[in-house]
């Protein structure tokens, strides 16, 4: 269940402090309780905590705490279970969740007028990243879904194609087993230029109505990435890369004393190729099969550095 409002904290930057908004708890260390009548990470909530208070009691607990954790001591862990023939998704929001005996009716909202259900927020993030392990049944996948939006309430799905959308960052879980720890990036896009009021985010072991029974699911660590400044004046001064058969060469203008994580995205952005470049190295990085515009990412100390390239 939602407690408190988003705090700021200050990471380290290329060159400059600046003050950037995060989760709240978004490493799942804190939990409210971890027995009856409901099991929630602190500033999370689950069809538990729903607004329809006549299905709580009987609603299943499909959210637990794991110690089975990327860092710290726990993770979120999320299970699809059926009651009475109805797949009840894993689900958890940093809003509220309406539940209905109708899947087809449940959606997740902000509810602005009380702070317990709502996230304030104005920043622009650039990508959202975490980790997570799955194991789906069927055809199932998970998500991780995050609306950035304005004005006084909001319903996903419901206004996720209005003009209170401001910018989004989705993530689907592939239809296999990720029996080990593995990283997801993906970047926000953006509808409007206005600056958001809220974030509403929304995890899940399920897809959506289609959720299938026994799917499970594990995140933890997740985190808004942010650039520092114009994406050009960054990439131009501090990193360099080029072209040329089918692969990409990367350099650094002074030189680089770590080591920095690159990922590369088509237009549509979806992940393609990801890479590690070692420091102090230059690096030619094959990309046979690709051709076209994408995106190069370097992840450097929290932050993100983008640049256009045109591979051939």
């Amino acid at each position: 269940m939602k407690r408190i409002l988003l705090s700021f904290v200050v990471l380290g930057t290329i060159g400059s402090n600046v003050a950037q908004q995060q989760f709240e708890n978004p490493g799942f260390e804190n939990w409210e309780s971890t027995s009856g009548p409901y099991i929630e990470p602190t500033d999370w909530s689950s069809i538990k905590t729903s607004d329809a208070s006549s299905l709580n009691a009987s609603a299943p607990q499909v959210v637990d705490r794991s110690t089975d954790a990327h860092s710290g001591t726990y993770s979120l862990y999320l299970e699809n279970k059926s009651v009475f023939g109805i797949v009840a998704n894993g689900i958890v929001s940093n809003g509220r969740i309406h539940a209905d005996i109708n899947p087809d009716n449940g959606y997740v909202f902000t509810n602005s007028a009380d702070g317990q259900w709502n996230t304030a927020f104005t920043s622009r993030p650039d990508s959202l990243v975490g980790w997570y392990k799955y194991t789906p049944s069927g055809a199932d996948k998970g998500k991780v879904d995050v609306i950035l939006h304005t004005t006084t309430g909001f319903d996903f799905p419901g206004d996720e194609n209005g003009a209170k959308h401001v910018g989004r960052a989705r993530f689907d879980l592939p239809n296999s087993t990720i029996s080990t720890w593995k990283r997801f990036s993906v970047p926000f896009h953006y509808n409007s230029s206005d600056a958001p009021e809220y974030i509403l985010a929304v995890l899940t072991s399920g897809d959506s109505t289609s959720a299938v029974n026994g799917s499970k699911a594990w995140f933890d660590d997740l985190e808004l990435i942010y650039n520092v400044a114009g994406v050009e004046d960054i990439t131009t001064e501090e990193m360099r890369v080029s072209n040329g058969n089918n692969s990409l060469k990367l350099w650094a203008l002074n030189g680089w004393s770590q080591d920095v994580r690159v990922e590369l995205f088509d237009l549509q952005g979806r992940e393609v190729g990801n890479t590690i470049w070692n420091a102090g190295v230059d690096l030619v990085w094959d990309l046979n099969g690709l051709n076209g515009i994408y995106l190069v990412k370097y992840y450097v100390e929290d932050r993100v550095l983008t640049k256009k390239v045109y591979i051939n």
